[in-house]
């Protein structure tokens, strides 16, 4: 997956979060009172637009673990040096 693809699954999370605290942060909630009608719509489909968010952020963290770790299986199996990590300097043998 992308850098955009997970920056929207970040986003869709964070939509989340807001929904959830909106009716409470612009105080369109009356304190100590049942919660309205809106209230219960903002915070349901918040908490699952967080949810949503959330469980794709795992998913796309352990699809890249899993990669990663195929990765290596295969260069072990050819027998060569593992691949340099982006940036790495060079070890001096002395």
């Amino acid at each position: 997956m992308t850098r955009a693809g997970l920056a929207m699954i970040a986003l869709i999370f964070l939509a989340g979060l807001w929904l959830v605290a909106a009716p409470f942060a612009v105080r369109y909630q009356p304190p100590h009172a049942a919660w309205t009608g809106m209230t219960r719509a903002d915070v349901g489909i918040g908490a699952a637009l967080a949810v949503t968010g959330f469980g794709g952020m795992i998913a796309v963290i352990a699809g890249r673990v899993r990669e990663m770790y195929a990765d290596a299986a295969a260069t072990a199996a050819r027998g060569g040096d593992p691949p340099e990590p982006p940036g790495a300097r060079p070890i001096e043998k002395r």
